[in-house]
């Protein structure tokens, strides 16, 4: 977990740059970095305003949804094959008998404790830092029946930290002569149902145990450091850790047999770089080193002790190339900072006045015994209900049974992309083959090519499906983070798209206004005017399509001569090769009438543009088979 932002010089690291890009495509990117950014500062904002501290969290860990969503796409096909043999390891609430938990410390030695490690990660809300240089990672596991109940890691610390250097009163020679005994808790916590019976706190003081202590000074003894060359006390002194959201319920009065064991030293400044997910951050690396005309630049290091944090300096980089502020770093969730001592005299030798320390006496028996008599059986008879946890609640496949599709996996350099003002449409983001029954109930495959409309607090993935029998709708496909009303528009209401006879070679798609759902009753379309359109929208969409796509809109008689009982239905007609005008339709009609009828203070879209033209259906990257049912 990123704690700060380090101290370094705003120059452009070393190497010639070479600003000879696409214009359309730095466009593009820079959009979509202003787009994630603006996503989480809203979350952060609300978080940071006068909500209660529950309502707070909720708003960081949905400031976080979107990077973990990236995440678990970007594992998705490792989840599928893991997932069911790892859930076997956690238990269900039945499993416990709180007065008989007996945690063991189990250092992750094997391919199956690294799985296990992993998998754990996943099902925390917010995602975890992978560490800097020496890595060691831990499971907790209840012996009275096997299962996991926490997992930490320890790895080394983020070379500057003001509150913790402040706190020791370093010099820099100091540091950098004594950092080799400080270990960060980059990943600390506990698991379902565990979790339920607080046991967040014994983790914690278990990643201070002897056990824990003695692996690591076994494991790095003799070892030469990557930075000085040296060969230092590889025994932990310090053990720092920073809340995940804001203040700590774990760390704060965490007392161990009448002694503090973390102390707060203050708040970090709120920089960081987990607002931008892992995709886009790839996305920023390549464009970074594209920049070099010499590659083999600092700014691309990873190596630990290349200068302060990697995925900081290549985010600065890029973001300087695409004139978007570094502020940007700023993410204004302020982590509250703990320091852990593990031995007497700790800060003078940290200082370097002295070379004689005490380790503190920690049996990992021992705190297993506090935690359990202190914490876990009150809170079982407090809060009974945790029994009724099921292992299979923890099943992270269930978020990935639709294909979903993000910036996360499968966004390209190369999408197009419709500007609408706050709102725009990412236009053919990917394309997967598909089965599952038509919109008239028929078993059938197909291809379906996603889009994306976002906005703030918006973010919906629409699919056109095209069916092997014929048949072409568009659909919703995933909410993401946005609300659990726009549930209504996923896999309902679609947009029926049919050929337009009376001209060769173009489609026909009808549109129809959304009403948003009153009490017991289910979202709706309804028969709409051009008249209609223009008011909800403030712009002319007949116009706007025209201009965009030059498709034709109308009503169905004057279009296509119908003069049926939908003759004044009003219709687009558009090229069977055009992607953007039934998109546009559907994020107009379905995803954004649909927000601005349910927040009446939603901001009003703008005339459509196209910001970058929309790839070919051979140009959209291809993703895995997929089944849903419909």
């Amino acid at each position: 977990m990123t704690t700060d932002l380090p101290d370094e010089s705003n120059e452009r690291p070393a190497g010639r740059w070479s600003a000879d890009h696409d214009p359309h495509y730095v466009r593009e990117l820079r959009n979509r970095v202003l787009d994630e950014l603006s996503t989480v500062r809203g979350r952060v904002d609300l978080a940071n305003g006068a909500l209660d501290p529950v309502a707070a969290k909720e708003q960081l860990r949905l400031a976080h949804s979107g990077q973990r969503l990236s995440m678990l796409q970007d594992n998705a096909a490792w989840l599928w094959d893991h997932e069911a043999s790892l859930l076997r390891q956690f238990a269900d609430g039945k499993d416990i008998d709180a007065s008989a938990i007996d945690p063991v410390l189990v250092p992750v030695r094997t391919q199956q404790d690294a799985d296990l490690f992993r998998y754990a990660t996943f099902t925390w809300s917010v995602p975890v830092s992978s560490g800097y240089g020496r890595r060691s990672r831990f499971l907790v596991r209840d012996r009275q029946n096997g299962k996991l109940m926490a997992v930490f890691a320890l790895g080394d610390p983020v070379i500057a930290q003001s509150a913790r250097d402040a706190m020791i009163g370093w010099t820099t020679e100091q540091r950098n002569e004594r950092l080799y005994s400080v270990y960060d808790a980059f990943v600390l916590g506990a698991v379902e149902p565990y979790r339920q019976l607080i046991a967040g706190k014994l983790v914690a003081l278990l990643s201070l145990a002897n056990e824990t202590r003695d692996f690591l000074t076994q494991k790095y003894r003799g070892n030469i450091t990557e930075i000085r060359g040296k060969v230092k006390d590889p025994t932990p002194l310090l053990i720092t850790t920073s809340s995940a959201l804001g203040r700590s319920s774990i760390y704060n009065r965490l007392v161990y047999r009448g002694q503090t064991m973390f102390r707060s030293v203050g708040f970090t400044r709120g920089y960081g770089h987990f607002q931008f997910s892992n995709a886009l951050f790839a996305e920023l690396r390549d464009f970074a080193l594209g920049g070099f005309e010499d590659p083999d630049t600092k700014v691309m290091s990873t190596k630990y002790g290349s200068g302060p944090n990697w995925r900081f300096r290549v985010i600065r980089t890029a973001l300087k190339a695409l004139e978007i502020p570094e502020e940007s770093l700023q993410h204004n969730i302020r982590r509250e900072v703990f320091l852990a001592p593990t031995a007497s005299r700790w800060d003078e030798y940290l200082r370097g006045e002295t070379d004689d320390y005490e380790p503190f006496d920690l049996p990992a028996a021992d705190i297993g015994t506090f935690w359990r008599e202190r914490w876990a059986v009150g809170r079982a008879e407090r809060r009974p209900e945790f029994a009724d946890w099921s292992h299979l609640d923890n099943r992270l496949t269930a978020e990935l049974a639709r294909p979903l599709v993000t910036s996360g996996r499968t966004l390209p350099a190369r999408h197009g992309r419709v500007s609408m003002g706050p709102y725009s449409i990412a236009i053919g983001v990917s394309k997967e083959r598909i089965r599952g029954r038509t919109a008239n109930g028929v078993a059938d495959e197909g291809e379906a090519i996603f889009h994306k409309l976002e906005g703030d607090g918006l973010q919906l993935t629409f699919a056109d499906v095209r069916w092997a029998n014929g048949e072409r709708e568009i659909r919703g496909w995933d909410r993401h983070g946005s609300g659990a009303e726009y549930e209504a528009l996923i896999g309902r209401l679609r947009i029926g798209i049919h050929a337009a006879e009376r001209y060769r070679g173009m489609s026909v798609a009808e549109i129809r206004l959304i009403r948003v759902p009153e009490a017991d009753q289910g979202a709706q379309v309804y028969k709409t005017t051009d008249m209609e359109l223009t008011t909800t929208f403030g712009f002319s969409v007949a116009g706007a399509l025209d201009s965009l796509t030059e498709a034709l809109v109308g009503p169905r008689g004057e279009l296509l001569q119908d003069s049926g009982s939908r003759k004044n239905q009003l219709a687009a007609v558009f090229d069977n090769g055009d992607l953007v005008t039934p998109a546009v339709v559907w994020a107009l009609t379905r995803g954004i009438a649909f927000k601005l009828q349910a927040d009446q203070s939603a901001a009003m879209p703008k005339t459509p543009t196209i910001a970058t033209r929309a790839p070919k259906v051979d140009e959209i990257p291809d993703g895995h088979y997929s089944a849903f049912d419909v």
